[in-house]
């Protein structure tokens, strides 16, 4: 557990260190670029990222999965991966004048054609990645995650201080996959071999295959917003919906690489000990509701002050979805880790049937409430997370063995934490809601978190025992605290 810890403290600062360049760029190319420059990228990289599940074949997953690994039995995963992630980049070329003209956008056209390059050179660092992160080397991808941000990063700025437009983005892309598979030479594995093969094959696609089609639904899902709303309403609309989508994503963004580094490599280790994940999945549950309610909450209160300081005026209208999305992803947080779980078990096919049934959802819900106005779409999948809601909830009892009160059990904690949050959030409101806007940014950074913190101590939330784990390292706090020190 200690060496786990160490590498999700890595992760944190690395993933952090890169997320925090990462958004400075995203500001600075919001106020480069207009919100139609920036939809165009968006539909586009939505509608590849779903390719890019195809691309994968759920090798990674296997490889982290897998109880005992061979170097033929990774060299056939790289076999796998290389067909599957050059037939992926024809394909993704080739659709690329049909996507065009079914959006009636021209530029699509352009940056699917870059994006698909990027599937030939994944391969060559994605094996390496992968059986890193099942040995949790977390210092060695923390170098690359590194290389690879600067790499975007600068190629990003420049072409769009050039004039490239929404083709920045796209070019940087496909300079930070390459940078990085380069990076990735010098930390290969014993394991990971040079020349691919197709022998042993089937053991990688029956795996594969399963967590394919459930992570091919699971990004379907999540490209709803993009591809749906660029085809009813435009360019304009899905600019402001990603911003609303990457505004709520900020905490996220921060944590989220960390808490799921290690997750299923841990889970495939507890099932193939014979332990029962039940008590494991509570405790997710209650992570992440305790991380991410507050963070939704406080970011719906605050959300026109956090859009007019990260990204100016002219993207104000995104404000109102802002607070629906946050609603949205509040009510899929206590089942962030169910996919996980399922490939975790050896059965990654349960992962399709939550996804299709919330496709369904969405479909019937954007048809019965949109009207036209981003506001309708964005309830649209409001109502369709509330009815998600209870279809997780049994799989997670049927399949995992959490059940609905062990689920409720877990929330009630972090229930508490969000009531102490949003009162703190609503009176600083209330005291400062004539003070500029950044004002209000600075003194919501420094009460909240405090308060935050404050509530998951003082409630005896299950975080408690990870605040405690970090306090007993500082000899001085532990004392004053009444912890041993480590």
């Amino acid at each position: 557990m200690s060496t786990i810890r160490q590498s999700l403290a890595l992760t944190f600062l690395s993933t952090n260190g890169s997320t925090a360049v990462l958004f400075v760029v995203t500001i600075v190319l919001a106020r480069m670029l207009e919100p139609a420059e920036v939809g165009i990228f968006s539909i586009t990289s939505v509608m590849v990222a779903v390719a890019h599940l195809f691309r994968d074949f759920g090798v990674a997953s296997y490889l982290q999965q897998e109880k005992e690994l061979t170097r033929e039995s990774v060299a056939s995963a790289f076999g796998v991966l290389l067909l599957s992630s050059w037939s992926i980049a024809l394909v993704v070329f080739l659709c690329s004048w049909p996507a065009a003209e079914f959006y009636r956008e021209p530029g699509i056209r352009d940056v699917m054609q870059v994006l698909a390059l990027g599937f030939v050179f994944i391969p060559f660092g994605s094996i390496t990645h992968s059986l890193l992160t099942r040995e949790y080397r977390a210092k060695e991808q923390a170098y690359v995650r590194v290389v690879g941000t600067l790499a975007y990063s600068v190629s990003a700025i420049t072409l769009a201080y050039m004039g490239f437009s929404y083709m920045s983005m796209a070019w940087a892309n496909l300079i930070n996959i390459i940078v990085t598979a380069l990076a990735y030479i010098p930390f290969r594995p014993a394991l990971v071999p040079w020349w691919p093969r197709l022998k042993g094959w089937r053991k990688v696609c029956h795996f594969g295959a399963g967590a394919t089609l459930g992570n091919s639904l699971v990004a379907l899902n999540n490209a709803v917003p993009d591809v749906v709303l660029g085809r009813l309403s435009g360019a304009h609309d899905v600019g402001l919906m990603s911003r609303a989508i990457g505004t709520t994503n900020i905490l996220s963004q921060v944590i989220g690489p960390t808490i799921s580094y290690a997750v299923l490599p841990f889970l495939s280790r507890a099932h193939h000990q014979g332990q029962e994940l039940a008590a494991h999945m509570a405790r997710s549950v209650a992570y992440l509701t305790g991380l991410m309610w507050p963070a939704y909450l406080v970011t719906a209160l605050f959300a026109e002050p956090i859009i007019r300081v990260l990204y100016g005026a002219n993207w104000v209208a995104a404000a109102p979805a802002v607070q629906g999305v946050c609603l949205w992803f509040a009510l899929g947080a206590p089942f962030g880790f169910l996919g996980t779980a399922y490939m975790a078990i050896g059965r990654p096919y349960l992962a399709t049937v939550p996804s299709l049934i919330s496709l369904a959802v969405k479909g019937a819900a954007i048809a019965l409430l949109y009207d036209g106005t981003l506001g309708s779409f964005v309830w649209a999948l409001v109502v369709s997370g509330v009815v998600m809601y209870p279809v997780n909830a049994w799989m997670q009892r049927r399949y995992l063995g959490l059940g609905l009160r062990g689920l409720l059990k877990a929330q009630t904690h972090s229930l508490a934490v969000l009531a102490a949050c949003g009162a703190a959030a609503l009176a600083l409101l209330g005291l400062g809601g004539n003070w500029p806007a950044l004002v209000q940014l600075l003194a919501m950074v420094v009460l909240v978190p405090l308060v935050w913190v404050a509530a998951i101590w003082g409630l005896k939330h299950p975080l408690r025992r990870e605040m405690e784990v970090a306090v007993r390292r500082l000899p001085w706090l532990a004392q004053r605290l009444g912890l041993p020190a480590a």
